[in-house]
C-alpha cells in the first residue's frame, strides 16, 4: 500500500492532521507507531466509537498501535479518579477498548495496551517531565490542559503537571503520532513545541472531532443524559434516545445526526429508516449527506430518525455488552456505589 493510499486511510470521517507533510513522512517507516491515552475517569460512552474507528484506520494503514490507560493523570486531575480505583478503572478501560474494537471487526491482537504507571516512574521519564517543569510556565500549561483538565477557583499543581506529562508520554512510548480528540489538541501542540527544546523530536499530530451530547451539548461522563453508556441496557438505551436534542430540519449540535454521520455511516453502507406507509415507508441511505439532506428538508422525521440510531447502536452495543458477561466484580471495583 502507497503513501497516498494509507493517507486516504487516516482522512477518514475528516481528522486534523498536523502536519499532512510530516504525516507522509512517517509513512515512508517500516514500522510507523501510533498511541492515544484515555485518563479512566467516568464510564466509557458510545463517543468513544469514534477513535476506536480511528484506532483501526491507523491499523489499516500499517501501524503498530498502543493504548493508554494514563492512570495517573485521571488522578492528577483534581482526583477525578481516587488512587485506589486507578488499577480497577484502567482495567475497566481497557476491556471497553477491546470490546468495542471487536465490535467494529478490529484485531485486538495488533493492539498494545499499557498504563502510565507502568513507566512513568522511570528514572528518564521524570527527568524528562522536570525538565519540561523547569521550562514551561503556568499559564501556558493552564492553556494547554484546559480543555481536558479541570481547574477550580484554586487549581492544584497535578493540573499543571498533567500536560507536561502527556508530552513526555509521546517519546516514552517511542510514538512517531499522537492521536487523541480535539480536545487534546492544545496539550499536543505544546508538545510539539517543548520537547524538541530537551531533545526529543516533536510528534505528528491526528484528532478527531467530538460528538454532540444527547442533550445538545457536550457528550460528557459526568451529565448522564447527554451521553449513552456502552453498556446500557438496550430498554435504557432507546429511552434515551427518544429524548435526546433533535430538533427537526437542524444540524447543529444535533448529537443523533452526529452519531450516524461520525460512526453508523463509517460502518455501514447505508442506513434504512423504517415507517409505516402512510408516512412514506421505509427509506435507504447510501451516505450520511443524503440523509442530512432530507432531515433539513423535513422528510425525515426526528423520532424515525432517534429509533432508526437507537436500533443501529442497540445492534453496534451487543457484542460489547457479551464481552463484559461475567465481569460484574471488575465493575464493582471500578464504579464502587
Amino acid at each position: 500500500m502507497d503513501v497516498e493510499k494509507k493517507m486516504e486511510i487516516l482522512r477518514r470521517n475528516d481528522p486534523e492532521i498536523v502536519t499532512e507533510k510530516e504525516m507522509r513522512e512517517v509513512l515512508t517507516k517500516k514500522n510507523p507507531s501510533a498511541y492515544i491515552g484515555y485518563a479512566p475517569t467516568g464510564k466509557i460512552h458510545i463517543g468513544y466509537f469514534v477513535p476506536v474507528l480511528k484506532m483501526k484506520d491507523f491499523l489499516d494503514a500499517g501501524f503498530k498501535f498502543t493504548f493508554m490507560a494514563a492512570d495517573i493523570h485521571a488522578h492528577l486531575d483534581d482526583m477525578k479518579s481516587p488512587w485506589e480505583l486507578l488499577d480497577a478503572r484502567s482495567e475497566y478501560y481497557s476491556e471497553c477498548i477491546k470490546a468495542m474494537l471487536k465490535a467494529i471487526g478490529a484485531k485486538t491482537n495488533k493492539i498494545k495496551f499499557v498504563k502510565g504507571s507502568d513507566f512513568e516512574y522511570d528514572d528518564k521519564y521524570v527527568e524528562g517531565v522536570l525538565r519540561l517543569v523547569a521550562k514551561t510556565t503556568l499559564a501556558r500549561a493552564k492553556r494547554a490542559a484546559a480543555e481536558v483538565v479541570r481547574f477550580g477557583e484554586e487549581p492544584k499543581m497535578g493540573g499543571f503537571v498533567y500536560p507536561l506529562m502527556q508530552a513526555m508520554d509521546v517519546p516514552a512510548l517511542k510514538a512517531d503520532v499522537a492521536f487523541g480528540g480535539v480536545d487534546q489538541r492544545g496539550t499536543y501542540m505544546l508538545a510539539r513545541d517543548m520537547l524538541p527544546t530537551i531533545g526529543y523530536k516533536k510528534p505528528v499530530c491526528l484528532f478527531t472531532p467530538l460528538i454532540p451530547g444527547l442533550t445538545g451539548g457536550k457528550m460528557s461522563a459526568s451529565i448522564p443524559s447527554s451521553k449513552i453508556d456502552i453498556l446500557d441496557t438496550p430498554e435504557v438505551l432507546k429511552s434515551k434516545m427518544n429524548k435526546a436534542f433533535c430538533p427537526a430540519k437542524e444540524v447543529e449540535n444535533n448529537g443523533v445526526l452526529a452519531f450516524a454521520k461520525g460512526i453508523i455511516f463509517q460502518l455501514n453502507n447505508s442506513v434504512t429508516i423504517e415507517r409505516p406507509a402512510k408516512f412514506g415507508g421505509n427509506t435507504t441511505y447510501d451516505s450520511y449527506e443524503k440523509l442530512e439532506k432530507d432531515f433539513v428538508k423535513g422528510k425525515i422525521h426526528p423520532m424515525d430518525l432517534k429509533l432508526t440510531l437507537a436500533n443501529e447502536v442497540g445492534k453496534l452495543l451487543e457484542p460489547v455488552r457479551k464481552h463484559f458477561k461475567g465481569k460484574q466484580k471488575l465493575l464493582d471495583q471500578a464504579y464502587p456505589k
